[in-house]
Parts: structure tokens; C-alpha cells; sequence
């Protein structure tokens, strides 16, 4: 919509919600918003977030932005620290803490009392790993219905999560962290965090991202936490140590800084911006990733030598996809061999 019009002119005010996240075009639509905002006087942005850092986003508006805290309706959650043995941890998930965590609501909390667990793990391997262990646990004792949750499920899978279970029974939801904030399911009163996430990385020497696992931020460790407060008081278990949870970084470490920059600069000239090295970002990506960008675009020409666009980038600039897999369906079409770049290109994101 800003490339066709770049006042956006049909909008009097813009709502940016889950600002915290910091993903990459996140963080590039707040830089140009926050230009706009010097030629639109009558234009209002709101930015919203439940563990926003307030200091970051009031000094990126020069200070002059008011801040509105609405308190939150949260019940009281009750916090349990179970680091897993060190015989027990290792590189693959051990499915047995999150098993030992069923047992203990088993033991402690009557079945009459309802209440859901959610539990939180870093990726889809993870989730079928534990998800198994934890079915056989229910096939035992008849109390648990087992629930997988990601975002490659079908929808009428994920839909599942939603359903009330029968009386006795409690569900056991094993998610990705889409349940974080992406997702809002009653009925939640236990939580069970693995204090793990997966996030791209980019690896300079192939060129290529990669999925890789990290302990969370404290602030996305809050909100699992919060997931157990939302309908009635809680218990969130934390399978690591309270010292490892001091050593969390407060946030999220933005996608920009995780990431390559080719696509995002070539948004940005093809968007008529002269140079991204002066672009606005709330937290400036380091200087050798966008120089390594615009390197990165001359090589596959997309680029000419004094930074202007060719035919070939504004082709590309057009296209939702990586800078190379761009350039190989463009130039499949152009020599007639559409099935086989196709097919490529498909392999290419798939590795990724």
C-alpha cells in the first residue's frame, strides 16, 4: 500500500500490535511510518505490546510519545523452577521432564479441578517427540487427551486445542511458541516452558538460513508465564534453573540483526528510498550487513555500480522471495524451463 501510495492517504490512524516482536519488516514499516509521520500532522500511530520496551519505542519518537499502561486482568500464577539432570539433558528433547510434570498435576491437583497444561517447546521435532512420550503416558492412565500445536498443521488440526474436553480429562496442549501471543486458548491453568526457541540465523560462509535454538528473552518467558493466569489462578513449571532464567537477555533479539538484509534493501530502493544506510531503524543493523546486501544485489544485478535499480531488480522487488530463488523463476521463465527452476527453487526453500 505505500508503494502505491506513499501518504497513505486512506488511513487517519495505524494500529502496529505486538510491536515487541521486532521482525523485520516490522521494524522497516516503523521507520517509514515514523517519516510519514513528519509530513501527515493529523496522522496517529498507536503501537501496542505486553511486554514492550518502553524506553526503546518513547526515545525513538524523540521522547514525545505518550504512554498509556492498561493493567491486566491476570490471576495469580504460581512459579515452579524443575531444571532438568544433567544425565538427562542433551542435544535431542528428553521427553521424560514434561512426562514427569503430567504426573505431578495427576498428584497434586484433583481431577474434579479443571484446568489445561500448555506446554511450550521450540520446534515441530520437539513437539512430536514429547507429544508421543506424553500419549503413552495417557493411554495409561485415561486422563490426558495429547494435542500437537504448529504452524504447519491443518486447521481443522489446530482447531482441536479449542475443544472442551470431557470431565475428568485434562487437555495437553505441546506448542511452538504461536501460542505465545498468536493464539489464546481457555481453559489454560498450567504452564509448562522449555525456555527454548527456535529463530533464523544467517550463515555468511553458505549464504544460506538456518533454524536454530536459543533460551528465550525474559520478557517471552513472561508471556508463557502469563498463559497460565488468563481464566483462573495458575502454575507456570520452568524446566531450568532460576540462575539461568537471570541470565535471559530482557528481549528478543531483533530479526534484523539475525538475518540478511538483500530483499529488505531492495524493498527500500524500489520504494524510491536513495540510500538504506540513512534509513530510520528504531535499531540500526550492523554496517557490514547492509553493505554486504547492496554488495550482494550488484553481484546478481539487481543493482547497477552507482546503487540504481535495473530491470532485473524491479522485477525482483516484486517477487515475496529470496534475492537468488527471485532471480532463478525469473530467469527459468525467461529460458522456457519453468518445471525444472520450480522445482529448485521449492528444494532451495525447503533446505532454508
Amino acid at each position: 500500500q505505500i508503494s502505491s501510495d506513499a501518504s497513505l492517504s486512506g488511513y487517519d490512524v495505524i494500529v502496529l500490535d505486538e510491536v515487541h516482536e521486532r521482525h523485520l519488516h516490522g521494524d522497516f514499516l516503523l521507520g517509514v511510518i515514523k517519516c510519514l509521520l513528519q509530513h501527515r500532522e493529523d496522522l496517529r500511530l498507536i503501537l501496542m505490546s505486553a511486554t514492550i520496551n518502553i524506553n526503546l519505542f518513547k526515545d525513538y519518537f524523540h521522547g514525545e510519545a505518550p504512554v498509556i499502561q492498561v493493567p491486566g486482568r491476570l490471576y495469580p500464577i504460581q512459579l515452579e523452577y524443575h531444571p532438568i539432570p544433567c544425565v538427562e539433558d542433551s542435544d535431542r528433547v528428553n521427553p521424560a521432564p514434561y512426562v514427569r510434570i503430567l504426573q505431578i498435576i495427576d498428584q497434586k491437583y484433583p481431577a474434579t479441578e479443571r484446568g489445561d497444561l500448555l506446554i511450550f517447546l521450540s520446534g515441530i521435532t520437539e513437539i512430536t517427540r514429547v507429544a508421543y512420550a506424553c500419549k503413552q503416558y495417557a493411554e495409561i492412565n485415561n486422563k490426558w487427551i495429547i494435542l500437537p500445536l504448529h504452524s504447519t498443521l491443518s486447521l481443522a488440526e489446530q482447531e482441536k486445542v479449542f475443544d472442551y474436553p470431557p470431565d475428568g480429562i485434562r487437555k495437553a496442549i505441546v506448542s511452538t511458541n504461536i501460542a505465545e501471543t498468536s493464539v489464546t486458548i481457555d481453559g489454560v491453568r498450567f504452564v509448562c516452558d522449555s525456555g527454548k526457541v527456535k529463530e533464523m540465523t544467517y550463515d555468511p560462509v553458505c549464504k544460506m538460513q538456518r533454524l536454530k535454538e536459543f533460551w528465550v528473552s525474559r520478557a517471552s518467558s513472561e508471556q508463557r508465564k502469563g498463559r497460565a493466569g488468563r481464566t483462573g489462578p495458575g502454575v507456570c513449571f520452568r524446566l531450568y534453573a532460576e540462575s539461568e532464567y537471570s541470565g535471559f537477555s530482557p528481549y528478543s533479539k531483533p530479526e534484523i540483526e539475525r538475518v540478511p538484509l538483500d530483499s529488505l534493501v531492495l524493498q527500500m530502493i524500489s520504494m524510491g528510498l536513495p540510500d538504506a544506510r540513512k534509513f530510520p531503524f528504531i535499531e540500526p543493523p550492523p554496517p557490514e550487513s547492509l553493505e554486504n546486501s547492496i554488495m550482494v544485489l550488484k553481484e546478481q544485478g539487481a543493482m547497477t555500480a552507482d546503487e540504481k535499480l535495473t530491470t532485473m531488480g524491479r522485477m525482483l522487488a516484486n517477487l515475496p522471495v529470496d534475492v537468488g530463488i527471485g532471480k532463478i523463476l525469473i530467469n527459468g521463465s525467461l529460458f522456457h524451463q519453468v518445471d525444472s527452476v520450480l522445482t529448485l527453487a521449492a528444494d532451495r526453500k525447503s533446505v532454508v
